[in-house]
């Protein structure tokens, strides 16, 4: 039996004796009413009698009622409620510094399209019976463990993440990619401490935007030590007096120069703030429109007596918004000379429901002076899909296809691709190429522009 379920059985009894023990009373103090007092008539004590009942009824199945709100376990994997997890949770916090770890079934959604929900079910049953038996068989016998939803199970560690981390690397390693009931399930793993953060609202959020940051990197720490409302004050401080490091890469094409930009926030100190720190931060204050309206307006003036070309990446979501792409206008007016010199990427992994809509607005973009570029092509879905319906300039292959370039196989499904893309009517563009063989078989494959180091490196440029 689990620690929840013991939890849950204790928890139960608990309402048992509340639900009891009042009745209880209740009937003795009507018994001793009934014989220690001198009643005139008979009408009056089965009028006592009668009013006492019915109170006794009543309060019984208001218990009764109220104890089937009253749940600390959730019914599908028998794990704590969220409520109850984080009640647990904030009174170990006030005492000490506890580590949560989020462990999630990253192909649920594919298991219940596949197998059914009832498959699905029994899969969050057998995990959260795993992730117990792992941590009892490590000595922890009272595991605090919750399913947050679908499946991302939430559960508490004593001491701080860098005591827990080799914990959690040895989970990993034994059921990252496991078969149950002849179902592959792949687990990934992210874990943060309360040193800096007490809110459980805040490390949740947190938790999440570690477990997107670091599906790439294949980390599951947050080896960053900013303490979170200062990581804030140095965001908002940095956009408030647009104090930027802009890094530029040249691009080599048979036409006018093109570079391709990047961007990086400064703290007070000139320190360097990542994107993948300060992006998630900006979504979830909604001022992220006022910074992709910042940074196209730096792009726009390094084109400022130049005949070169700059491209920089925006989310999809910004240049759907009305708002920003009168901001757009505004700053082509200002800046006419600026006109077909900025190149806007596009990195979107899901697919616009509103494509029509969509394809009037990158229309709209492209008839001011803008023009569109689609990224990742050849491994993301929604680029292809896009390809398909919206008229773009240009396409840039995914990085993959620059790694292994030199082998055969990958040259072939570049050269589809790329002619596919010039039917399309785009340009198409590759990044890292590192070497003269690389950039003399993407040459060969007529890829339209090439990029890296073999072509330039990076330079940097500060704002302030």
């Amino acid at each position: 039996m689990t620690y929840t379920e013991e939890k849950e059985r204790s928890h139960r009894f608990v309402l048992a004796l509340r639900m009891g023990l009042p009745i209880f009373l209740m009937s003795i103090i009507a018994l001793y009413a009934l014989f220690s007092q001198a009643y005139s008539t008979l009408s009056s004590l089965v009028m006592l009698t009668l009013l006492l009942f019915a109170m006794a009824i009543y309060f019984l199945f208001f218990l009764i009622n109220q104890s089937s709100y009253e749940h600390i376990t959730e019914p599908i994997a028998h794990t704590f409620t969220p409520e109850y997890f984080f009640k647990l949770f904030d009174t170990w916090t006030k005492r000490k510094i506890g580590t949560l770890v989020m462990i999630s079934i990253d192909n649920l959604t594919g298991i219940n399209e596949r197998y059914g929900v009832k498959n699905g079910d029994t899969i969050l049953q057998q995990i959260a019976l795993q992730i117990n038996d792992y941590f009892v068989s490590k000595e922890i016998k009272k595991l605090s463990l919750c399913r947050y939803k679908g499946g991302d199970f939430i559960l508490l560690l004593m001491g701080e993440k860098e005591s827990n981390a080799a914990l959690i690397e040895l989970f990993l390693a034994k059921y990252q990619d496991t078969l149950l009931n002849e179902i592959e399930v792949k687990l990934s793993c992210v874990l943060l401490d309360t040193k800096h953060i007490k809110h459980s609202k805040e490390i949740v959020t947190r938790l999440y935007e570690l477990q997107y940051a670091n599906k790439e990197k294949k980390t599951f720490t947050d080896r960053d030590e900013i303490v979170p409302h200062e990581l804030e004050e140095s965001v908002l401080n940095a956009l408030k007096h647009e104090r930027f490091s802009i890094a530029l890469q040249s691009v080599c094409c048979d036409k006018a120069p093109l570079h391709e930009v990047s961007f990086k926030l400064m703290n007070e100190t000139k320190g360097l703030i990542h994107q993948s720190r300060f992006i998630p931060l900006l979504n979830r204050m909604g001022k992220i429109r006022e910074y992709e309206s910042a940074i196209l307006e730096q792009v726009i003036k390094l084109t400022s007596g130049e005949s070169d070309s700059y491209a920089v990446g925006l989310s999809s979501v910004t240049l759907r918004n009305g708002l920003f792409f009168q901001h757009a206008l505004e700053l082509l007016q200002q800046y006419p000379e600026a006109k077909n010199k900025i190149i806007i990427m596009i990195d979107e992994k899901e697919y616009c429901s509103q494509i029509k809509r969509f394809k009037e607005q990158v229309a709209q973009y492209r008839a001011v002076g803008y023009k569109i570029a689609l990224d990742k092509y050849g491994v993301n879905h929604t680029t292809m899909m896009y390809l398909k319906e919206l008229e773009v300039d240009y396409v840039r292959f995914d990085s993959l296809y620059a790694r292994h370039i030199k082998e055969e196989k990958y040259q072939n499904i570049v050269q589809g691709l790329n002619i596919t893309a010039h039917l399309c009517g785009a340009a198409t563009w590759i990044n890292m190429i590192e070497d003269e063989e690389s950039d003399k078989i993407a040459l060969g494959l007529k890829i339209n522009y090439r990029q890296g180091n073999f072509h330039g490196k990076i330079t940097v440029k500060d704002t302030q």
